[in-house]
């Protein structure tokens, strides 16, 4: 039986892919997917700053 899947580190790969890419779209999409994460304020906090091309 294989051990249940760490949720955490694949939220924090989706985030760290949102910040690779750059864009947007991408940071825009990681919030509607995870809006309560601790995350979601840094991709907001990147969004207000002007990232997200």
């Amino acid at each position: 039986m294989l051990p249940p899947p760490d949720i955490e580190a694949a939220v924090r790969a989706e985030f760290n892919s949102a910040v690779k890419k750059g864009t947007r779209e991408a940071y825009e999409r990681f919030i509607r997917r995870h809006p309560d994460h601790p995350l979601a304020e840094k991709a907001r906090e990147a969004l207000a700053k002007g990232d997200g091309k």
